[in-house]
């Protein structure tokens, strides 16, 4: 009878609301479509875009990657993924149209008007609302190991309050101060995502024997994260900041590497679906050591770097993850075609354009910030084109959600 109840109740919801990984996934992506597009086209020198980018193009294209875009994927997945974890229904309907709706005035405005408080309001609503849905079946199931992901999202509306009042001239920290504290704190979802994930996915997806979790391995990988983000978020005296990070981060490096050396990543490759996540968590762990490196000498890049981590592990791991996550909530079987192939290796060519081509050839860098935002865009046009019908229509398998 409940099942016929929630059916019947189902079916009154159009199926874009029905989880929240159908508007956020769908949307996010082909928002940053436009973004990119809008990017390259500013580097190219051949269009005047500034106007559309709340009068700062840098402010913009990092606020917007970083919020607007990884935070609207992070959202998605994260009030898709309570329902697994508690049982309880997820957040749909009107709830979820009004979280979505935020969102998206928001980046509608901040893409075509210039700074104002009724944007910053509109932009700071959204990602507390989503933490509040995502909190209460937590605490009402007791599952206390998910719960920390509600206050990191919590601790990405405080650094988006940041970004905002920067542009104001309030709030007393740089851009780039403000964007490398929001990189580590998704760099800590991903990798705590990632590493719970990609030896499951892994071991069913390659029918293997099950990649069992190391106690010892895991503390140690983890660990390192957290002390990480503790230390960027909480300022160190100056003398040995730079010294502390640089440890961390290598350390980071080093412990995540031999925790990646267990997942069997040879056996993936015939798996589009999963090769991109192994390559999505080795680009995140060289950005950990670039990042490391550049600390202690500065022999490599800062933006080099940071872009092995956003590009290279938050993107790739992002577009992996909304793939796999979209086909089997729909009730689609785990297998993406030839079209999703070619955007999976556009997505790895403009990781390595923005990173390897740059530091072997220099001069070269405004060409490859161009075409490395068109791979992207190409990427997730893909993307966007092949899922819109699964994501705009009911499962398959005729269950809710």
């Amino acid at each position: 009878m409940m099942q016929i109840l929630d059916s019947e109740k189902e079916q009154r919801i159009i199926p874009i609301f029905r989880l929240a990984f159908r508007p956020f996934f769908l949307a996010a992506s082909a928002f940053s479509v436009i973004s990119m597009l809008l990017w390259a086209a500013f580097w190219s020198g051949h269009f005047n875009v500034s106007s559309l980018m709340y009068s700062n193009p840098l402010w913009w294209h990092s606020h917007e990657m970083l919020i607007g875009f990884t935070g609207a994927i992070i959202v998605g997945f994260l009030l898709t993924a309570v329902q697994n974890w508690t049982g309880n229904p997820g957040v749909r309907g009107w709830k979820l149209a009004s979280i979505f709706f935020l969102w998206l005035v928001a980046r509608v405005g901040i893409l075509v008007s210039t700074p104002n408080t009724l944007l910053m309001i509109a932009d700071l609503l959204w990602m507390p609302l989503a933490a509040y849905f995502l909190a209460i079946p937590i605490i009402i199931r007791k599952q206390w190991n998910n719960l920390f992901f509600a206050p990191l999202i919590a601790l990405l509306t405080v650094l988006n309050a940041l970004f905002h009042l920067s542009l104001f001239g309030y709030g007393g920290f740089e851009l780039r101060e403000i964007s490398f504290m929001a990189i580590m704190v998704i760099a800590v979802i991903v990798l705590v995502v990632g590493g719970r994930v990609i030896p499951f996915f892994t071991w069913r997806g390659t029918n293997t024997e099950q990649i069992t979790r190391v106690k010892w391995i895991e503390y140690a990988s983890l660990i390192p994260c957290w002390l990480l983000l503790l230390a960027v978020l909480v300022p160190l005296p100056e003398m040995f900041s730079n010294e502390v990070l640089a440890g961390l981060m290598l350390l980071t490096a080093i412990c995540n590497f031999v925790r990646f050396t267990r997942w069997r990543t040879l056996s993936t490759l015939k798996t589009p679906l999963l090769w991109l996540l192994h390559f999505a968590y080795l680009f995140m762990i060289i950005g950990m050591l670039s990042l490391g490196i550049n600390k202690f000498n500065g022999s490599i890049s800062y933006s080099v770097a940071l872009h092995f981590i956003t590009l290279g592990g938050i993107g790739c791991m992002i577009l992996a993850m909304i793939a796999r996550v979209s086909l089997g909530h729909t009730g689609r079987n785990l297998k993406v075609g030839k079209l999703m192939v070619v955007a999976f290796g556009a997505l790895l060519m403009a990781t390595l354009v923005r990173t390897v081509l740059v530091m072997l050839f220099p001069a070269m860098i405004l060409n490859a910030y161009v075409i490395s935002a068109i791979l992207w865009a190409v990427a997730f046009a893909i993307f966007t084109v092949v899922y819109f019908p699964i994501l705009t229509t009911p499962r398959v398998d005729g269950r809710p959600g």
